[in-house]
């Protein structure tokens, strides 16, 4: 039956603006025909939102899970989504929230001028309570403070939104001078999302 395996935490993308509705039902769909319990998380968004309110979700989340359910607790997450669940991994000082975690073309690092919001009203810019985001690159890329559970990435060399080579690379360079273990695929899978 479903949920015999655990459950995994869904954190679409949506470059912390929205989230992705090809990176929601359809997950928790194909989860579920192999009899693994699933949740979408709906996570707070910018420009109203930051990261840390994102992260606070996350963990509320992961906490829930794990009162109501038994067995593991994984998540898995979508570009934007994948760096949420990565950063959370900085927030255990040591100790990991997750026991395991799913990146599929994660934004590892995010830099302002890589960066293209929209902020709903319209104007391009880089809001406010986006610069949360910038704080944790140097402990994404195994920095002080690294952390994270076993990790399954996905990355495709076709990702122009987040290439391998600056996103997924070096954290799974991180992952492995950590010895945390990690299964990295990396193909053309085509474009981000």
């Amino acid at each position: 039956t479903v949920g015999t395996a655990g459950t995994v935490i869904i954190c679409p993308g949506g470059n912390y603006e929205f989230l992705s509705p090809l990176e929601g039902q359809p997950v928790v769909d194909w989860l579920a025909a192999s009899g693994i319990a699933s949740v979408v998380l709906r996570y707070r968004l910018l420009p109203a939102f930051s990261l840390e309110d994102s992260l606070d979700d996350l963990e509320a989340a992961v906490r829930q899970v794990r009162e109501t359910r038994s067995g593991p607790v994984a998540a898995i997450g979508f570009s934007a989504g994948g760096h949420l669940i990565a950063s959370l991994g900085l927030r255990g000082n040591g100790k990991q929230v997750l026991d395991h975690q799913c990146l599929i073309y994660p934004a590892v690092v995010v830099r302002k001028d890589d960066c293209d919001f929209h902020n709903r009203t319209g104007r391009k810019g880089f809001p406010a309570k986006a610069h949360a985001l910038l704080r944790g690159n140097e402990a994404l890329l195994g920095g002080p403070g690294f952390g994270a559970p076993p990790t399954f990435l996905v990355a495709s060399t076709a990702d122009y939104c987040c290439a391998p080579k600056d996103h997924t690379d070096p954290y799974a360079r991180a992952l492995k001078e950590r010895q945390i273990p990690v299964k990295y695929l990396k193909r053309d899978f085509a474009d981000n999302g």
